[in-house]
């Protein structure tokens, strides 16, 4: 089915074959705030930094998939059977059968551009992409029943504060809803004050 001009995600890596079309306007790394481009050569599969063409871009998850999937049983119990009769469990499980997991797979609010090798999540994100982490992690609490502790949820609270959303997360946001038809209302809501306020300053 088509939404917005697009085809909802089947999986990850459609997921964010999706997503670099509609990013295409941006082409920017999520942390370090630097251009990217495509390898032609390779339809659009390899990214690069302009800068630094030896630099290949990836995108990847926000929210860690450990961080979902560590309650779900497919993941740590063998309630799958493969062809030749073998059980297993794990992702290759939890895809196969965990609505959840499926959904937390293809989710195109998860993701993010960074140079192959970042030690995300294991280090802070600078403070203009602070607001953009909190508020997928909020929305994840909210959509994936993700369990953050109170000091957590209150991080994330604080950073949603200290770096608002911007007209670029408002536009990648409308664009996705009208893909996936799930609202982000951490998101939503930060982009309606800002079109408020702006149609204000242009009738002023």
């Amino acid at each position: 089915m088509l939404a917005g001009g697009y085809a909802q995600p089947k999986s990850f890596t459609h997921a964010v074959k999706i997503f670099k079309q509609i990013d295409m306007e941006y082409k920017r790394t999520a942390f370090s705030d630097k251009a990217y481009g495509y390898d032609p050569a390779t339809c659009m599969r390899k990214l690069y930094l302009v800068e630094d063409p030896s630099q290949e871009v990836v995108f990847t998850r926000i929210v860690p998939e450990n961080l979902i999937a560590q309650d779900l049983a497919c993941y740590k119990e063998d309630l799958c059977t493969g062809m030749l009769g073998e059980s297993y469990h794990g992702k290759r499980c939890c895809r196969k059968i965990d609505k959840t997991y499926k959904a937390y797979e293809r989710d195109m609010f998860n993701l993010m551009s960074l140079e192959k090798g970042s030690r995300y999540p294991s280090v802070q994100p600078p403070l203009h992409y602070r607001g953009n982490i909190a508020r997928v992690f909020l929305y994840m609490t909210q959509a994936y029943k993700l369990k953050l502790s109170k000091n957590q949820y209150e991080k994330y609270e604080k950073w949603d504060k200290e770096d608002k959303v911007d007209e670029k997360e408002c536009k990648l946001y409308q664009t996705i809803y009208k893909i996936q038809g799930r609202e982000n209302p951490w998101i939503k809501s930060s982009c309606e004050i800002l079109t408020s306020k702006s149609s204000k300053s242009s009738q002023e």
